[in-house]
């Protein structure tokens, strides 16, 4: 019984420690999401966020508390969504779904450099034995925390910034429904959450997505850093 508990323990911890390790990524993900949410809507002609004082790669000013708790503990969550009036915008309809789509598309690039990163490095570096020993790990949690979180957004449910994108390609004749849809889609959220259809969907989306950039990462770091014969 004592081997037991210790090793329920010892699960406990690597879990906890896992879960700091996300810490970085997280904040570095909502940060560049919101910040990119803001910046284009400034450039598009609202000024509401930067007033709000969102228009910062500062974390603490976006984040959620429940939607931090799910995206460290099941990697799929939101920030405190940046305040955009529509009708400060040029173009309403087409500049909100361009704000909308901005965050994602951060975070993907944000994804892919981060990957390409830990590739060079733990192929290049050894810090294994070090104080740097958790700096690969760190940063591919980073990557995944972030393609998750562009990936999690892009669903066509309100509020995330999918049914933003979605809604400009919906006909007049669907505002009811949609109006509908959108008070209850943090409740559909949760249900999707619940019986993991989001990660079930998802899930194959991020292995190709890593698949890719490692890939895309080994051919680089053999392009960059040749192999001498000897």
């Amino acid at each position: 019984m004592t081997g037991s508990r210790q090793e329920v323990k010892g699960g406990d911890r690597l879990s906890l420690l896992q879960m700091v390790l996300r810490i970085p990524g997280f904040l570095l993900a909502i940060s560049v999401h919101e910040y990119s949410h803001a910046r284009t809507a400034f450039r598009l002609g609202d000024d509401t966020a930067e007033r709000a004082g969102r228009m910062t790669i500062e974390p603490w000013a976006h984040i959620d508390v429940v939607g931090a708790l799910m995206l460290l503990m099941f990697g799929f969550g939101w920030a405190s969504p940046v305040p955009v009036d529509p009708y400060r915008l040029r173009n309403p309809r087409k500049d909100m779904a361009k704000v909308a789509l901005a965050g994602p598309v951060a975070n993907f690039i944000t994804f892919a450099i981060l990957q390409m990163l830990v590739v060079l490095l733990v192929t290049r570096v050894t810090f294994a034995g070090t104080r740097w020993a958790y700096v690969p790990d760190i940063l591919q949690k980073a990557a995944i925390i972030n393609a998750s979180l562009g990936l999690f957004n892009l669903i066509p449910v309100p509020p995330l910034d999918g049914s933003r994108i979605l809604a400009v390609f919906l006909p007049p004749s669907m505002a009811d429904t949609w109006g509908m849809l959108e008070r209850y889609g943090f409740v559909i959220l949760v249900v999707l959450l619940v019986t993991n259809v989001i990660g079930a969907v998802l899930g194959p989306i991020l292995e190709v997505m890593l698949a890719l950039t490692q890939t895309l990462a080994f051919s680089l770091s053999k392009l960059v850093f040749p192999v001498r014969p000897r």
